[in-house]
């Protein structure tokens, strides 16, 4: 299959993309430009929102409010009124390391990782939040990625983008508690970099490939399915979204790109879409407070 061009909005790095059904609209942010996107299903009524610093990933809450992963730690933001409220700094002891890729869980915990962007040492983390508590999940990581939950919330999926293997963990969804990790995809030198990742109704995962040009379903045993091909390198984040459900948009980024690279990959950084005719769901919203 062949994405098509949605936006053509030149994101330095485009990520963490989803879709919000009660105002029917598709979010995402650049990171490196400090902003969130967002526009209706067919890239119209686009609205951008300079933000205070690096925003890595999100998501809504039941008051349409958004968690914010920012790089230095999580904030709740008041879209309408730009209020931001620090939740809880991440790994302010440690140099180099931001926030990253996150997503809610099936019952509304926020899991996030972070990225160690100033050296190759996996010196990060992954973490849950809910409960106003932060608790560890994973440790020595380098670049959180493809974080996404089985329709029935007891399995996880994760990747170091370094590594370039998609890992699956068993979950506990009334503990929040991983166990029984294993390989579910690896990535060979063709394929690029594991990145963002999401679910659709099959239990299908459809991964978003780093300097691949392309995004990769692999169905539930692990097994290579549909290839989308991107016309851009660098391909981020994937998420189902639209009136049904049944569009798969992708992030792009051109950071870091040559002039000669963006010249023959002129639609990088842009946002795409392509028809699977497979539905996926609707985004997880986090829940402060899971038990009251």
């Amino acid at each position: 299959m062949k994405a098509e061009l949605l936006l053509d909005c030149a994101n330095i790095l485009g990520e963490g993309i989803q879709w919000s059904v009660p105002d029917q609209r598709l979010y995402w942010t650049d990171i490196q430009a400090s902003q969130l996107w967002s526009c209706d299903e067919f890239g119209q009524n686009v609205v951008v929102k300079d933000l205070p610093e690096r925003l890595c990933s999100f998501a809504f809450d039941l008051d349409g409010h958004m968690l914010c992963a920012f790089a230095s730690g999580l904030y709740r933001l008041n879209v309408k009124t730009e209020a931001c409220e620090l939740l809880s700094l991440f790994e302010p002891d440690l140099t180099g390391t931001r926030l990253n890729d996150g997503r809610c869980d099936r019952l509304g915990r926020f899991i996030v990782g972070g990225y160690h962007e100033a050296g190759p040492e996996a010196i990060s983390s992954v973490i849950s939040y809910a409960d106003e508590k932060v608790i560890p999940l994973i440790q020595n990581v380098k670049c959180t990625n493809g974080l996404c939950f089985s329709a029935d919330g007891r399995n996880m999926y994760f990747t170091d983008t370094a590594t370039k293997i998609i890992n699956r963990f068993d979950y506990d969804p009334d503990t929040g508690a991983l166990s029984n990790k294993v390989d579910f995809a690896v990535l060979g030198d063709e394929d690029g970099s594991p990145d963002g990742s999401c679910l659709d109704g099959e239990d299908a995962i459809w991964n978003a490939q780093f300097r691949g040009a392309r995004v990769q379903r692999f169905l539930k045993d692990g097994t290579r399915d549909i290839c989308v091909d991107v016309p851009a390198p660098n391909v981020t984040c994937v998420c189902f979204g639209g009136a049904d459900l049944d569009t798969l948009f992708i992030t792009t980024a051109r950071h870091k790109m040559t002039d000669d690279q963006l010249a023959q990959s002129p639609q990088a950084g842009g946002v795409f879409f392509v028809k699977p005719d497979v539905c996926g769901f609707a985004e997880n919203r986090y829940k402060g407070h899971l038990f009251p």
